[in-house]
């Protein structure tokens, strides 16, 4: 940002003897570093001459002089400076020539560098030592302890942003105007920096404070706010600006109006946290009174929650492998269509320059006419690589480049919103920048939203992996990926339940979506909880008979992340989505709430859950003559067999879905490596560990995952809608 104008407001009362000196330093330090500037003096209605000096001088220098309107006070005196100001650039400074002017030029520097407000801290000064030590030990007291503001709050010289002033409620008394503009400053999201000046001894006049009244009434005034700020915060927290909101001393940006009763910003409604808390309590206490009991009933309802859990999985493969309702579009429909709307393709990347010329590629690859088709290229402010790397390719004439503001929170889905506001297309798509899609995708979609019912505003396309014979742990992923989108996406389909998408490809009615406010910026799953959101909206989601293919993570830290990303934000979705369960039970299909459970809630519950098992199944063999009577205590003959039955048949079942979904797709090379899927397992849940302490300790943080990692070890290339694979 380069500033080069700025407005200086002088408050004076009684400052005859300084005001000419003063005023020629500030001319000085503004034209020696090329400013526009204007200087504007309110007096105070002073009884020593002062306006009557400063008209004159007004006649031969570049100042603005008025009187003071209204009630008497330096803090009003200031606000009506700020009113009479014509530039965006503010600066105050005190007309008794303590403060140097030359610091201003330093000071507007730091708000080119990012800062809101910039204050002057009196590090170094002139002023008798008992009156430096009172100064701050009272602002050590009033400010950094009480307040955490650490800048010298009192400080007469301080530079901003008009909109600060103009964006902040003030209501000083005469003393109180800086701390209740810091402190509404920072609460508003503003950031407050600070320089270090040289603060001298008064040389002419006498100083208008009285001590002992005006640190009665700051240090009174800075009580009653700290009371009124937790308030404040909660009222800028509901207040929304044109792209986000404020709440307590941070501004995050979202580029939609979806409600924090709707977001992942929190982890916790109140009524969670009491319900969390009074079960715990609940269980604390059975336990401290009976434990047997309790380990009884805890054991058992985890068993039953297993064999639930089996049971619906069975129905859903049933339901995808032999049932399949996936929508499909015949070749020859496609063939006959001649006229397509417009389409948007959505590319979000950070830190992606390695496979961001795939991409390109993949996209110009796909089979649409490219006069009705715009590819946005959503690149964050922050990665000059990728960006560097963007604006030097020969793009594609429907290429856009599009840079996304650093802000708070840096997330895809924050992205993907900025990049929503763009688009002109009657759908829009989204792609991660390593996908390479079928190349018949997008007509594909086109031909579906148009045979299927008006609610079906979402279509999600299968997922899986180019890169799968590159190590075994690409294979495992590549099994797992088959049995979700080839078999559970479509089991839910076929009895339309709400569908947790996968986070590209999927394709959606834009005047839908952004009826809806997009994407949650703060949840890192946020096309699980856009899938959930729709259908509480009452719209559908269908799976569309079409494949987008994808790297698979073939390094485990990489991978680690990656997943624990994930399942962090299916927690983040079980959360936002049990606030208010009458949202979901006053649907008409209401019984999909257990479907929800199973699929987000279980799904999570059972990562965590499964080494806690794991180490009981192993303590009972390994410790049997010392544990083993006590174990089979805590499992009633009926729960025994259940839980017996689950943990043999039940994971050969499971290991079964995952060879019914390779076996779905032809992969049949792939069938022998799920004799490794339980080690594969074993690391999920230790990303569950790491996700749930991550949802603790930092909520919405973006796990970011490389991308790239074949490249160099194998090429691909898309024929005829298929991807075949080499390896150097």
């Amino acid at each position: 940002m380069n500033i080069k104008k700025i407005s200086i407001i002088i408050p004076v009362y009684n400052e005859r003897k300084n005001i000419k000196n003063l005023s020629y330093k500030l001319i000085k330090a503004m034209e020696s570093k090329g400013y526009t500037y204007e200087l504007i003096f309110i007096d105070d209605h002073s009884q020593d001459g002062t306006f009557q000096y400063l008209k004159q001088l007004e006649r031969k220098l570049p100042l603005k002089v008025k009187l003071k309107q209204g009630l008497k006070g330096k803090a009003f005196s200031l606000l009506q400076g700020f009113d009479e100001a014509s530039f965006n650039t503010l600066a105050m400074i005190d007309g008794d020539l303590q403060y140097p002017p030359s610091a201003i030029p330093k000071m507007i520097r730091k708000l080119q560098k990012g800062y809101d407000v910039v204050v002057a801290n009196r590090r170094f000064s002139e002023v008798s030592f008992p009156r430096k030590i009172f100064s701050r030990t009272f602002s050590f007291i009033f400010t950094k302890l009480l307040h955490k503001l650490d800048c010298d709050v009192q400080s007469g010289l301080k530079v901003f942003r008009k909109k600060v002033i103009n964006k902040v409620k003030l209501n000083p008394s005469q003393w109180t105007f800086d701390l209740e503009f810091l402190l509404k400053a920072r609460t508003s999201g503003y950031q407050i920096g600070s320089e270090d000046i040289f603060f001298r001894k008064r040389k002419f006049g006498k100083s208008n404070i009285n001590l002992f009244k005006t640190s009665w009434e700051i240090g009174f005034n800075a009580i009653k706010l700290k009371f009124a700020e937790k308030n404040l915060q909660t009222v800028l927290s509901r207040k929304l600006f044109k792209n986000g909101f404020y709440v307590k001393n941070k501004k995050f940006t979202t580029y939609n109006s979806l409600a924090l009763s709707k977001s992942a910003f929190y982890r916790l409604s109140k009524g969670q946290k009491i319900f969390l808390l009074s079960s715990l309590g609940f269980l604390t206490t059975l336990f401290i009174f009976n434990r047997t009991s309790f380990l009884i009933l805890l054991f058992s309802l985890i068993i039953i929650f297993y064999f639930s859990d089996l049971l619906f999985n069975l129905f859903l493969v049933y339901k995808g492998f032999y049932k399949t309702s996936e929508v499909k579009v015949p070749a020859d429909q496609l063939k006959k269509q001649k006229t397509w709307p417009f389409y948007t393709v959505l590319c979000p990347l950070f830190k992606e320059h390695k496979v961001l010329p795939q991409f390109i590629k993949a996209i110009s690859n796909l089979d649409y006419p490219k006069d009705k088709l715009e590819v946005i290229l959503l690149l964050e402010e922050n990665d000059s690589q990728t960006l560097k790397l963007a604006r030097s390719l020969d793009l594609p004439s429907y290429f856009k480049i599009k840079v996304v503001p650093y802000t708070q929170p840096q997330t895809k889905p924050k992205a993907c919103n900025y990049g929503l506001r763009k688009a002109l297309g009657k759908y829009v798509v989204i792609y991660d920048a390593e996908d390479v899609p079928e190349p018949d995708q997008l007509k594909k979609a086109v031909l579906a939203f148009q045979q299927e019912d008006d609610d079906v505003v979402c279509l999600q396309a299968k997922l899986n992996y180019y890169n799968r014979r590159q190590n075994l742990l690409t294979r495992l992923f590549t099994l797992e990926y088959s049995f979700w989108f080839d078999l559970v996406l479509s089991g839910l389909h076929s009895i339309k339940a709400p569908i947790p998408l996968g986070g590209t490809s999927n394709h959606f009615k834009t005047k839908t979506l952004k009826k809806i406010h997009g994407w949650d910026a703060f949840n890192v799953t946020e096309d699980a909880d856009l899938g959930i959101r729709l259908f509480k909206e009452g719209y559908k989601t269908a799976v569309i008979d079409s494949t987008t293919y994808e790297e698979a993570n073939s390094q485990l830290k990489n991978w680690f992340r990656q997943r624990s990303r994930w399942i962090k934000g299916y927690m983040q979705t079980y959360f936002v989505h049990t606030r208010n369960l009458k949202n979901f039970l006053n649907l008409k299909n209401s019984w999909h709430f257990l479907t929800f459970q199973m699929v987000v809630g279980m799904k999570v519950i059972s990562l965590l859950l499964n080494p806690l098992l794991w180490l009981l199944t192993v303590f009972y063999f390994a410790l049997r003559p010392l544990i083993g009577d006590f174990i089979d205590s805590l499992f009633p003959s009926s729960i025994f067999y259940l839980g017996a039955f689950t943990l043999f048949i039940g994971n050969f079942f499971y290991i079964y879905f995952y060879a019914l979904g390779v076996a779905k797709r032809k992969l049949w090379s792939l069938v022998i490596y799920t004799f490794f899927v339980p080690f594969y397992w074993i690391f999920m849940s230790l990303a569950a560990v790491f996700a749930l302490w991550e949802l603790i300790v930092k909520p919405y943080y973006w796990q970011k995952t490389k991308h790239g990692l074949h490249l160099g070890k194998m090429s691909n290339k898309v024929e005829a809608g298929r991807v075949s694979y080499s390896f150097n």
